[in-house]
């Protein structure tokens, strides 16, 4: 055929035969006309999956897309384009599992006899789309999540700071609230006694004086545990407040790297008052012991905060709601050239098979767990050049997390 073609013809056909797709011609019935070496390539692996004769297309295309072959047996006009830009999918069985294939196919009808059928493998491309597709998915979900979640903290964060103005007023208002006056009048009875038992009588005047110092003593009393709750309240309000500058700082990701000395006793402090409500709901216990003057360390409280309360966390709900026993303690102490936090909880325990897999990164006991919490933790101790550890007697038994640090040569 080749020898009867001008050098045009020629070239033409050299192009089309080494072209890096898939050429077919085929007749109105799918007989294979003339194929290029892509197309050839192409095909093979359906040809021998399935044991196919390599003269026809349709049974081929079959397996690809059995309604695209129905819609080139069935188009009716003398010429046109059948098929554009179409992406079909192809099973290919192999040992492991059936693969999927992307073919990118073009059908055109030429004339009465010949159909021309182009087609490509756009597998790797097509996955390189998709996985782009589901990144920039994924990228805005988690868009959607920090939006969300920053408009949660900011919520909170108002409502925090109405609040702590409102218990400042209450305080204000319980200074202003002097008993002065009070403790004057019944100052003034008392001095004046004998001028009002005269009016009164002794019993009658002795009772007012007795009705006034009570209430004064009443008054006083309440008037500082008002002060000492709304004190305690305010408290509960700047360990939030810091808790939110916290997550602020996560959802930013602008956490501070910097190591300052930091007080381990004070984080205990704040992760317990975070956790109070979770602890009481499970009438759970929590007992801290600490000596007055600890070393202290630097590192990066937001982080190390992070560790406790997942700590803490992970005690509380290991601990059934009807428990005989629901303790937690928390003991802070130093060893040699150690500064050591020990918590141990009456919780449910583990068995030694599961402790060994406790910071694996994945592993979980949880249903909803991502199996990352004790893995960050012990990241974040290692980075502080110190040792996390938790073990249990087996299940029921409880478990006792111990976390150890360095001691720095400054005290506080």
């Amino acid at each position: 055929m080749e020898n009867h073609m001008s050098a045009s013809e020629q070239r033409l056909f050299s192009i089309i035969k080494y072209a890096p797709l898939g050429v077919i011609e085929i007749d109105q019935n799918g007989v294979i006309q003339n194929m290029n070496l892509k197309g050839e390539e192409l095909l093979m692996p359906i040809i021998s999956a399935y044991n196919l004769s390599s003269k026809n297309l349709f049974p081929i295309f079959r397996y690809v897309n059995e309604v695209l072959t129905e819609r080139i047996q069935s188009f009716s006009e003398e010429s046109g384009l059948i098929a554009h830009n179409e992406t079909h999918t192809f099973l290919m069985p192999l040992p492991g599992g059936d693969a999927t294939t992307y073919f990118n196919i073009m059908v055109n009808k030429m004339d009465a006899s010949c159909i021309m059928v182009s087609f490509d493998d756009i597998t790797e491309k097509h996955l390189k789309e998709e996985a782009m597709r589901l990144a920039v998915l994924d990228k805005a979900v988690e868009e959607g999540k920090y939006e969300i979640a920053s408009g949660v903290l900011h919520d909170i964060g108002n409502a925090v700071v109405g609040f702590g103005s409102y218990l400042t007023r209450i305080r204000r208002v319980t200074e202003t609230n002097s008993l002065d006056n009070l403790r004057q009048l019944a100052g003034f009875f008392e001095a004046n006694l004998q001028n009002l038992s005269t009016v009164l009588g002794p019993a009658k005047s002795q009772a007012i004086i007795d009705m006034l110092n009570g209430i004064s003593e009443r008054q006083t009393t309440h008037h500082e545990e008002i002060n000492k709750t709304v004190t305690e309240q305010i408290n509960i309000v700047n360990h939030i407040q810091e808790i939110l500058n916290i997550h602020r700082q996560y959802l930013t990701g602008r956490e501070t790297q910097e190591r300052r000395p930091v007080n381990l006793r004070s984080i205990i402090s704040d992760c317990t008052s975070m956790l109070l409500a979770s602890a009481d709901k499970k009438a759970i216990a929590i007992s801290i012991s600490s000596p007055p003057d600890l070393p202290i360390i630097k590192g990066d409280r937001t982080k190390l905060m992070q560790v406790i309360l997942n700590v803490l966390k992970n005690s509380i709900e290991a601990i059934d709601m009807n428990a005989p026993e629901k303790d937690i303690s928390i003991r802070l102490y130093t060893h040699f050239n150690k500064l050591i936090l020990q918590v141990q909880d009456s919780g449910s325990g583990f068995d030694e098979e599961n402790g060994k897999l406790l910071f694996g990164r994945g592993f979980t006991t949880k249903t909803t767990g991502t199996g990352l919490g004790l893995y960050n933790c012990r990241m974040i101790i290692e980075t502080h050049a110190g040792t996390i550890n938790i073990i249990s007697d087996g299940p029921g038994k409880g478990a006792i997390t111990t976390i150890e640090f360095p001691i720095q040569t400054t005290k506080g």
